[in-house]
């Protein structure tokens, strides 16, 4: 039997990038492969490599585009200025037609314009991922560094974009938030990795559905370690700000007094040079990116002291996954079903959060407990299993937009 064809819009290369929206990205497409035949359409560059293939690359946005973008999407968000070009919309329509594709998938609202000249017979399958109005609100209101973005892509205007952007955020955020709602209203499915988002923002329309990250959980360990463990992608915001709050933790502890001999905070993942300079060599030891996370299965405590964002946060996902016990503040619990004080424990803020991990290391059965819990919870609310229902609601959405022709 021929399958119906999804063309996919990817705001990156899903197999050459590390982040956790790569990773998400590729769980996607083998959803999507359980019922689709795919055609995958990354916005950039190739990169020469074997994993190019099968693949069909679209440049960025020139600088005339971009530039034109802020009169023609004006009231749509910054981040689609980037991606937007006449030339690359009638591109991605001409290749929904030549593939006869069924519906279209969407990678975030920044691709969004690009499907405007798609025929309205093909289905729109929208991947929020999570609601930038509500992180770049947090963001305006908070400091929060989330211009990564800007300076990955139009680095000379990254200080300028800093230098404005408390406005620039709250903007933004309104620009998202109108956005949002507006491509709701034409999609036949949107995706959000986080259920209880999802929950809120659709408000029980059955065409909002919340599709977790899904993390194979590795075998429980016999026992746990006492490390200290913090996770992530040090090139990206929000990990920055938490670990530059580690840092300020551990100095507050060390003029206390508190900080204990001999007590090291592990730091796995990618990280710029200058910020091991800020960091206390005695108390962190950064050991870049690990290819096989394997290697931290029970080997102590994760901290995930979250400040800002939305959606799920990957770090407490992938240490119940090794059978670690998480420590986090509330931000990091907002994206998930996991319960506090029982599946990870919850502090206030990252001083305490610090503080409760340092006092668990000791608690071997506590220890054990938590990890053993945690281990549930992502066993059953993050299996991979349960792929198949995106897929089928993927699937669905053909079927919805092909009745209403």
């Amino acid at each position: 039997m021929t399958r119906p064809v999804l063309l996919m819009l990817l705001s990156r290369h899903p197999y050459a990038e590390n982040s956790g929206r790569a990773s998400m990205l590729r769980q996607r497409i083998a959803q999507a492969k359980l019922v689709f035949d795919t055609r995958l359409v990354v916005l950039g560059a190739p990169t020469g490599a074997a994993h190019d293939q099968g693949m069909t690359f679209i440049p960025l946005a020139k600088p005339l585009s971009v530039a034109l973008n802020v009169m023609r999407l004006g009231a749509a968000p910054m981040q689609t200025w980037l991606y937007h070009s006449t030339a690359t919309r009638l591109a991605v329509a001409q290749l929904a037609q030549e593939s006869g594709a069924a519906a279209v998938y969407i990678d975030m609202l920044r691709l969004a314009p690009l499907a405007a000249d798609i025929a309205p017979s093909c289905a729109r399958i929208i991947d929020y991922d999570d609601l930038l109005s509500t992180r770049y609100a947090q963001s305006a209101s908070g400091g929060y560094e989330v211009m990564g973005f800007l300076s990955r892509r139009v680095g000379p205007l990254a200080p300028l974009a800093r230098a404005f952007a408390r406005p620039i955020l709250s903007a933004e955020a309104h620009r998202c938030e109108r956005y949002e709602r507006a491509l709701r209203a034409n999609a036949d499915l949107v995706l959000f990795t986080s259920r209880v988002e999802a929950a809120a923002f659709g408000g029980g329309d059955p065409r909002v559905m919340g599709a977790p990250p899904l993390v194979p959980a590795h075998a429980l360990p016999d026992q746990v370690g006492d490390k200290l463990i913090f996770l992530g992608n040090m090139r990206y915001g929000e990990n920055i700000v938490m670990l530059r709050a580690l840092i300020g933790a551990v100095k507050a502890l060390e003029a206390a007094g508190e900080w204990p001999a001999g007590a090291v905070i592990d730091v796995v993942g990618d990280h710029a040079p200058e910020l091991v300079l800020e960091a206390d060599p005695g108390a962190f030891r950064f050991l870049g990116r690990i290819d096989d996370l394997g290697a931290l299965r029970g080997a102590g405590v994760f901290l995930a002291p979250v400040l800002g964002g939305s959606g799920v946060k990957l770090k407490v996902l992938d240490g119940m996954a090794l059978g670690c016990p998480v420590v986090a503040t509330p931000k990091a619990l907002e994206g998930l079903t996991a319960r506090a004080n029982r599946d990870l424990l919850i502090a206030p803020d990252p001083l305490r959060v610090l503080r409760t991990a340092l006092a668990l290391r000791a608690r071997t059965g506590l220890k054990r407990m938590l990890a053993e819990r945690g281990h549930a919870y992502v066993s059953n609310a993050h299996a991979p299993a349960i792929g198949e229902r995106v897929a089928e609601a993927m699937l669905g959405a053909v079927k919805r937009r092909q009745e209403t022709l």
